[in-house]
């Protein structure tokens, strides 16, 4: 029986496939002290396993979003689940640091074809408000992974190790696919025109792309930097940064329900979308400021307000950048995702050497040398590809 795509169901199964690698990563946090007790390695090797899944699929996008373009979105996404289902048990049942990797990667290839084609879907079946509107509420159900991955990883990790976390992803990705084969039909309808290279010349797609890697990049700072802003700065407790950490990751949530709101009432997509680029050099400019007393009270309203950006952000960024290429949307959004991907690695990078270098301050000097650029690069955008 087919979903209806008209039907919460639908876009429900569709922020499940976006936000499946989230949740692979968060998920996996807990369990990675255990796992490296168990294969007696360092931490360096065992956060290896993140940056397997994470190469994996990066380099996943780039093949999975044009190949539905070509072939169509049903078989590449039946594949993708099948290949994440299959490193998921090979995880599981790993008897070697150097097995997990090699399943992590797996795991991370097939993880890629959640949120590419999901975006893609969207653009296959709508377009205007409507599909702003459904890449909203797509974002508010995939922005749950980072809020309830650590805690859900921590409760299996208490209850059955770190391979049963693992073992639970493996499952998540063979229901995923069951509902796939039997409710999901064929969206694609128009058939890609030209090379694949082609997607290089849409100047609009890339330069939206080039708005959400920034804003992306600003808040991958923030993610870097909370553990060493409030396990290590501030001394929270492993329980309250778990609390306070999913407190501001709900900005999110919140940022997609306002734009939902949004564009459900007809509001310019520029709205929503400068409100949050502008909000976010806000925060970053104050963090700034207020980073030479910094204490909890006074981080909050920064680091929320840069997840909440983030909210406004990315629908309205991504339905603009596919919005013109219906026939190139899976090598749209696999483009996307790529420039989101390094760009946030970028950040990430960046942020943790500020850091030692000049502490909170650093930190706060990264997130505006994104958001700036970002901001000014959407008002670029909005006057010469509107």
């Amino acid at each position: 029986m087919r979903i209806d795509p008209h039907r919460i169901g639908f876009t429900l199964l569709l922020g499940a496939l976006a936000g499946l690698p989230a949740l692979s990563v968060d998920m996996g946090l807990p369990g990675l002290p255990q796992m490296q007790a168990g294969f007696a390695i360092d931490p360096a090797t065992a956060a290896l396993t993140l940056s397997g899944f994470m190469i994996g699929f990066g380099a996943a996008q780039l093949v999975l979003g044009p190949l539905s373009d070509r072939i169509g979105r049903w078989p590449v996404l039946a594949v993708s689940l099948a290949l994440y289902a299959i490193g998921g048990i090979a995880s599981a049942l790993s008897p070697s640091i150097t097995t997990l990797l090699a399943a992590r990667i797996l795991q991370g290839v097939g993880a890629a074809g959640g949120p590419v084609l999901a975006f893609a879907i969207v653009r296959d079946l709508a377009e205007g408000e409507i599909a702003r509107a459904r890449l909203s509420t797509i974002s508010l159900v995939f922005s749950l992974a980072p809020v309830i991955g650590p805690s859900i990883g921590g409760a299996i990790l208490e209850l059955a190790g770190w391979r049963a976390i693992f073992a639970v992803q493996a499952a998540t990705g063979i229901v995923l696919l069951t509902v796939v084969v039997l409710g999901l039909g064929e969206t694609r309808r128009v058939r890609p025109q030209g090379p694949v290279g082609s997607i290089l010349a849409e100047r609009r797609t890339l330069a939206f792309g080039v708005v959400g890697a920034l804003n992306l990049a600003n808040v991958f700072c923030f993610v870097t930097a909370a553990p060493l802003l409030l396990l290590g700065t501030l001394q929270l407790s492993t329980a309250q940064f778990g609390w306070v950490f999913a407190l501001i990751t709900s900005g999110v949530l919140a940022g997609a329900w306002i734009n939902r709101f949004a564009a459900r009432r007809g509001w310019a997509a520029h709205w929503p979308m400068g409100l949050g680029l502008a909000g976010a050099t806000l925060a970053s400019v104050a963090g700034i400021v207020l980073s030479g007393h910094l204490s909890l009270g006074l981080l909050l309203p920064v680091f929320l307000l840069t997840t909440l950006s983030r909210g406004l952000v990315s629908p309205n960024v991504t339905h603009a950048a596919l919005e013109n290429i219906p026939h190139m949307a899976g090598a749209g959004s696999a483009l996307i995702g790529a420039m989101q991907m390094l760009t946030g690695a970028l950040a990430g990078f960046i942020v943790g050497l500020m850091f030692d270098l000049y502490g909170p301050p650093g930190v706060m000097i990264t997130m505006t040398g994104f958001a700036l650029p970002a901001m000014l690069a959407w008002i670029f955008v909005e006057r010469n590809y509107r």
